[in-house]
C-alpha cells in the first residue's frame, strides 16, 4: 500500500499546489503568547488507546497540563503540507 493512498481506496489522494503562503509555520504560531484558536472535533481508533497513553506520557513527564491542541496542531499541519495543502 502506497502510503499516500487511503487505506480503503486504490488510488492516492489529490497532491495540492503547495502551502499556501499566507499561512505561517507552526513554531511561529505556538511560540506566540496569545493565539486565537477554533474548534476541531473528531474521534480517533478506540484501539489506538490515545487517551490511555497521552495521560501515561504527562504522568512520566510529570506535566500538569499537556497541550494536546497544540500536538494535534502540528501533527495536522505537517500532514497537510506534505501533501500539498
Amino acid at each position: 500500500m502506497r502510503p499516500e493512498a487511503a487505506p480503503s481506496e486504490g488510488t492516492p489522494w489529490a497532491h495540492g499546489p503547495g502551502r499556501p503562503a499566507d499561512i505561517p509555520g507552526t513554531a511561529v504560531i505556538l511560540n506566540q503568547r496569545i493565539i486565537a484558536r477554533e474548534s476541531l472535533d473528531s474521534s480517533v481508533p478506540a484501539a489506538l488507546k490515545l487517551k490511555k497513553r497521552i495521560k501515561r506520557f504527562a504522568l512520566d513527564n510529570e506535566l500538569d497540563h499537556l497541550p494536546i491542541g497544540d500536538i494535534v496542531s502540528v501533527a495536522l499541519d505537517e500532514w497537510l503540507t506534505a501533501r500539498g495543502f
